[in-house]
């Protein structure tokens, strides 16, 4: 997969050998160790070049992490092909991706790390939203037909505030895990104004899936795929 980050990037601006070395370190760095508690000078000793050359090419660790989560949405959006493909049903995968998504985060403290990151940086989190707003509008246009693109720009504002909200809340025996996707998901699936009726068969239908096991095997799948190029 790290040969699709420079293929992407080349059509904008070509990435050096430098560049595609550091970036392969930072990306097998933060999903072995977890961003946070990945450096600038590991990066730099791990790739082999001087951390005056890592922090010329890349100022801020944020920098890099964008380019991961480019990729990391790029999987979601085929994991959202496949559950529609499978099933028929648009809002069923809509909620599907959201439920997996807090799952992972509250099972696996490095994919926290990773998301919690990236929606904290505001470069990273206007990439996440851009990328959230197309993919709504492809999925819930049907169900939304008072709403035109512009209120999609508009509502995730709001929604991806909603997902960041639950990213930062752990779970405990007070908010179980059941509580964070149920309360978020109905949230969200109100604010873009579908039925009551349909929310909550959406949700019982999202709840019954094995999402601690989907979310694992997601996300080492995911992790596999960088394994191989980088």
């Amino acid at each position: 997969m790290i040969n699709s980050i420079i293929e992407r990037h080349n059509k904008l601006t070509p990435l050096s050998e430098t560049e595609i070395k550091i970036i392969s370190t930072a990306t097998r760095l933060f999903l072995n160790q977890g961003f946070s508690m990945t450096t600038h000078r590991q990066i730099a000793k791990e790739s082999g070049f001087g951390l005056g050359t890592v922090t010329y090419h890349y100022r801020a660790k944020e920098d890099m992490l964008r380019i991961l989560i480019e990729e990391l949405m790029d999987y979601h959006l085929d994991v959202l092909e496949n559950a529609v493909k499978e099933t028929g049903d648009n809002l069923f995968s809509y909620a599907k991706e959201i439920a997996i998504q807090l799952t992972l985060c509250e099972i696996d403290k490095k994919a926290w790390d990773l998301y919690h990151s990236a929606y904290n940086h505001p470069p990273t989190y206007a990439y996440i939203k851009d990328w959230a707003i197309r993919k709504n509008y492809q999925l819930l246009g049907d169900k939304t037909p008072n709403l035109h693109e512009a209120d999609y720009h508009k509502l995730e504002n709001i929604t991806s505030g909603i997902e960041l909200a639950a990213l930062s809340s752990p779970c405990d025996r007070y908010f179980t895990l059941e509580d964070k996707i149920r309360l978020t998901l109905d949230t969200m699936m109100k604010a873009y104004d579908i039925s009551e009726s349909e929310r909550k068969k959406t949700i019982e239908k999202v709840l019954a899936l094995d999402n601690e096991k989907i979310a694992k095997e997601m996300f080492l799948k995911f992790v596999k795929r960088l394994d191989n190029d980088i």
